[in-house]
């Protein structure tokens, strides 16, 4: 997580956060590594196109039999 999701999902302020985590790692208590990137800015729009799936299916009428 980013310093900034960790500092929304608690809800303690950045300042708090950082100097946590600054502590952490002085005492060698944290692994760092590189944020995962999505492939492309679609990537990251996928839950956003099953939510727009979901409502358009609810609002077409059923299939005729």
């Amino acid at each position: 997580m980013t310093l900034a999701q960790l500092a929304e999902c608690s809800g303690i302020r950045r300042h708090e956060v950082r100097a946590f985590l600054e502590m952490l790692e002085g005492r060698d208590l944290i692994a760092t590594r590189e944020a995962l990137v999505p492939d492309s800015l679609f990537g990251s729009l996928r839950p956003l196109g099953g939510w727009l799936r979901r409502a358009l299916a609810a609002t077409q009428p059923p299939p005729e039999r």
